[in-house]
């Protein structure tokens, strides 16, 4: 069913930092210990299970700085297995103990069943790092993961001083941990204030949510609740959907007040004998276990026995309402937007488990229901919905926050005004103490570093929340006080020059958050504000562009006729290019049997290198050492011919002899990155990809420009390797389309493999699963029964041929498919031509050349929205596009081509446009000279710098 407008789930799951390593057992610590047993460790559960079954959902979940540190910190991993150890021996307890009672026994069975079933998948199927199960689900796109501030810290009532501080040092340590980026933030509390929208840019985050009383309050004008506001600087605002929040929040109204659901406040903590208990409890007082027997009943004092089965029929009932709701809404909502609405709830992660003990069951159903292709409403994320719909209007916001009434006085009133004075102290002597010392060494170091993180902690807006709800006050009063009178006693011995180290090591033991601090974050004069990130490749004419002074020398290990996937057509058309335009090319690749070790093809200069040792296939990592052997020998020969101007570097396999032709040749080294291995093996599961992947980041840190094809891949880089996408060139590929509609030899063996009647379906690529033809063919059967004279031909060989026939043969289709193995160009080409429809289901595609061949033969096309993909096509104008792994979606899109041969010739019509205006050769080879200078300068100017420091020393 096709979707009218979208749903967006984002959770927030966030717990102050509790750590305390100077007690075997700590009762706040407790508060991490039921959030993952109530919330995170079923939510994981939840999560990885609909990936197995094939389920293709998405939401966005923001894990604070202080949870993800809590998280992979082995002190509290060991102390969190103690503690379910300690919950099994009490569930057992109470198997026993209830035995014989129709209404608790099976309660009690239920709660010691759930306890094993984590301790298992905690202990031995994630080995304690459910982090890393979060990463695998980003790397299968079924998860976006944001960020928030480093210690939750209430920005507005911080100095702009902290904005850098709390944002970056949260920056840095998502990408430690989940080693990526985050796109988006959760501010805390919700809460804006104008201006930081440049600090998140300036840090690669481009979205967040703010309460809708916000977007009520924008100027000039009122703003649009369903969908994004530009606030400028790249950065989105997303508003919080009140209906949305009504439904689930509500005490009155909302789901968890239902009286079937487990009351939360009776608990046998508190209603069973305390010596029974006490072993069981963090403290001499009493306090709630997790073991709770009761259903809400209703309003009053008298509770029910808990019924299960009842909760979970209520869990149905009211997810089919919400599905209802959002469809209804969906509906009346399209009519008013002129782009697809998109409902935004963001929630408190712990509402689900802790707070409503079915909230888990009752996301799991709502995902299941939206993401079965049989709703109106289609699952979306934020980052999503900005990359397929852009970045909203432009507009501005007035401070804010989810709060008590929109505004802020949760976090200052007169039970917490206190604190501000001494934090805004302590802020400025935090900058000042990071400008008087700008390169501090050692305990210096050492001091500064943990006086920025004892500042963070106290700045923790779970302090003054805490102050205000008065819960635990004592321990909020007595946590902010001792990270302040830590903070001043490390700076009083900084400015006395005479380091306390027994309280630093103290400190540094007893708060380790943060390993990475870096206390120059609060020094403005070292973090200049950074160039705003490039979003669209730049434009130049013949005449704005110099030609660099020299030559260009190109590694790469594929070069026509050895292409092993789009890389080699790449250099090929890029260099030609740049030979058209007066520039000197020099290709150096490997051998290819039957052609010459050197010839100038079209201008360009190729020498193909013999590669000693055993072969490719024999010994992958050791032809690679050698291919770059023999390649850096060969530009040393080359050089008593001529200078060059600038190496260019294709991709890790020519990454050494890059690196040392930078190097002794003193020039500078430009690289194009085409692909990573993380993102072609959707993450690094083994040692071979490990290594990859340090060479890639090797690379990168050497390189003086990085080029990346897209603005999909830029990401990738960025989230990867910790490069700022201001410094990287997006610089599409491109297509000849002269060489794809001129026949270079005989074609006529197509006849063989299409019938002259037949709707000809084209896949041309690698057959691995990143390609996603799998999907292609479990998208057939749905084609030909509405087409019955489609025709699917797939070209390209890879591993997984012999698997993709097998289930031709299984599935009785062999008479609609055609594999036709490796073809050359001409054949490629005519079937390009010959096709209805032209198809590209990738998973994973950092740029999709082939889908620009396809234009360029006049042939529609069909392609995932994945990667660069999902940048060349745009909707309904020059293609259609899918969301990946959804065969049903494939073959809606598919039909809808060859149903209506008019539309389909109108997006040929503009796809040959976007050929001549975005994707020729002659501007691409104007962008990349324009690079080539950039960096020659740069070089030049260097140099010449340090020609006049030598003289001066002189």
């Amino acid at each position: 069913m096709k979707a009218k407008g979208y749903w967006a789930l984002v959770l927030h799951g966030h717990l102050p930092y509790v750590r305390h390593p100077e007690l075997p057992e700590y009762l706040e610590e407790r508060w991490f210990f039921e959030a993952m047993t109530e919330c995170y460790l079923p939510f994981t559960d939840t999560w990885l299970r609909l990936r197995e079954e094939g389920l293709s959902y998405r939401l966005t979940f923001s894990v604070s700085p202080p949870l993800a540190a809590m998280l992979t910190d082995a002190l509290l991993q060991d102390r969190y297995l103690r503690y379910l150890d300690k919950m099994l021996l009490l569930a057992n307890k109470e198997v026993e103990r209830t035995e014989g009672d129709d209404n608790f026994a099976p309660v009690a069975r239920l709660y010691r069943d759930k306890l094993e079933r984590l301790r298992s998948l905690y202990r031995h199927d994630w080995g304690c790092q459910i982090t890393e199960a979060w990463r695998s689900l980003v790397q299968s796109g079924h998860l976006d993961l944001w960020t928030s501030s480093a210690t939750h810290a209430f920005l507005p009532y911080a100095s702009e001083a902290s904005w850098r501080p709390q944002i970056r040092t949260a920056v840095d340590q998502h990408k430690k941990i989940f080693g990526l980026a985050p796109h988006g933030i959760w501010l805390p509390e919700c809460a804006y204030q104008p201006g930081i929208e440049r600090i998140l840019s300036q840090e690669g985050l481009r979205c967040f949510v703010v309460d809708n009383g916000a977007f009520q309050r924008a100027y000039p004008q009122e703003a649009n609740l369903y969908q994004p506001l530009h606030l400028g600087d790249g950065v989105s605002a997303f508003a919080r959907d009140p209906e949305t929040s009504r439904q689930v929040w509500d005490k009155n109204s909302g789901y968890p007040g239902d009286y079937d659901y487990r009351e939360f406040y009776r608990d046998i903590g508190y209603d069973l004998p305390y010596d029974y208990v006490a072993p069981f409890l963090a403290g001499p007082n009493r306090s709630d276990t997790g073991f709770k027997y009761y259903r809400i009943t209703g309003s009053g004092d008298h509770k029910e026995p808990y019924r299960p089965d009842w909760a979970t029929h209520k869990v149905a009932t009211h997810a089919d309402n919400f599905v209802f709701n959002r469809e209804a809404q969906i509906d009346y909502l399209q009519q008013h937007n002129d782009q697809p609405p998109l409902v935004l709830s963001p929630y408190d992660a712990e509402l689900f488990g802790h707070w409503w003990y079915e909230g888990p069951e009752f996301l799991e159903a709502l995902l299941r229901r939206f993401a079965d292709g049989n709703s109106t409403v289609a699952l979306m994320t934020p980052r999503r919905y900005l990359e397929e719909h852009g970045q909203g209007p432009e507009g501005k916001l007035h401070f804010s926050t989810w709060g008590e009434e929109g505004f802020g006085k949760v976090w200052v009133n007169p039970t917490n005004d206190w604190i501000y004075r001494h934090l805004h102290q302590a802020e400025k002597e935090m900058v000042a103490l990071a400008e008087a010392y700008p390169q501090a060494k050692g305990d210096m170091k050492r001091a500064l570093d943990q006086a920025a993180r004892e500042l963070m902690l106290a700045q923790s807006s779970d302090w003054a929340f805490i102050m205000y709800t008065g819960t635990t006050v004592e321990y909020a009063n007595r946590r902010t006080i001792e990270h302040l009178d830590l903070f001043w006693k490390l700076t009083q011995s900084i400015r006395q020059g005479d380091i306390d180290v027994i309280t630093l090591s103290k400190a540094e033991w007893k708060h380790p958050i943060f390993p990475d601090m870096d206390y120059r974050n609060y020094n403005k004069h070292i973090f200049v504000q950074a160039d705003k990130p490039r979003e669209l490749p730049l434009i130049f004419t013949r005449d704005e562009v110099t030609a660099p002074k020299g030559a260009v020398w190109i590694l790469t290990w594929e070069y026509p006729p050895r292409v092993m996937g789009g890389l080699g057509r790449h250099v090929a058309d890029l260099s030609e290019a740049l030979v058209a335009q007066g520039v000197p090319v020099r290709v150096f690749t490997c051998h290819v049997p039957g052609c010459p070790e050197k010839e100038v093809i079209n201008g360009v200069i190729v020498h193909r290198l013999q590669v000693h040792g055993r072969s490719l296939q024999e010994d992958f990592l050791g032809w690679v050492w050698q291919f770059n052997f023999a390649l850096l020998d060969a530009v040393l020969d080359e050089v008593g011919v001529e200078m060059p101007a600038v190496i260019h570097a294709h991709d890790w396999l020519v990454a050494m002899a890059a690196r040392e032709s930078q190097r002794l040749l003193r020039i500078p080294l430009v690289t194009t990155i085409h692909a990573t291995e993380h993102g072609r093996q959707r993450g690094i599961h083994n040692d071979l990809q490990r290594y990859i992947h340090g060479v890639e980041i090797e690379l990168v840190s050497i390189t003086d420009k990085l080029i990346a094809c897209s603005q999909y891949m830029t990401r990738e880089i960025s989230s990867l390797f910790g490069v700022s996408p201001a410094e990287i060139h997006i610089i599409a590929n491109g297509v000849d389309s002269h060489k794809v509609l001129t026949p270079q030899g005989d074609a006529s063996s197509i006849a063989s493999l299409v019938d002259e009647d037949d709707e000809m379906i084209f896949y041309i690529g690698r057959l691995v699963s990143e390609k996603g033809v799998q999907v292609l063919l479990q998208a057939l059967p749905s084609i030909l029964s509405r087409r019955p004279q489609a025709r699917l031909v797939i070209a390209g060989k890879g591993p997984m041929d012999g698997e993709l026939r097998t289930w031709v043969r299984q599935q009785s289709l062999e008479h609609r498919v055609t594999f036709t193995g490796f073809i050359e160009d001409d054949q490629r080409n005519a079937l390009l031509k010959r096709a209805n429809v032209a198809v590209f289901p990738s998973l994973y595609e950092p740029f999709g050349i082939v889908a620009l061949e396809a234009m360029a033969a006049g042939a529609p096309v069909v392609a995932s929205d994945t990667g660069g993909l999902g940048e060349i096509i745009r909707n309904g104008e020059n293609g259609l596009k899918v969301p990946p792994n959804n065969a049903g979606m494939l073959a809606e899109a598919i039909v809808q081509i060859l149903e209506n041969r008019p539309w389909a010739e109108k997006m040929i019509e503009q796809s040959q446009k976007d050929l001549q205006n975005i994707y020729n050769w002659s501007k691409i080879a104007l962008e990349t000279m324009a690079v080539y200078s950039e960096a020659i300068d740069e070089a030049d100017s260097v140099r010449a710098g340090l020609e006049a420091k030598a003289q001066r020393a002189g």
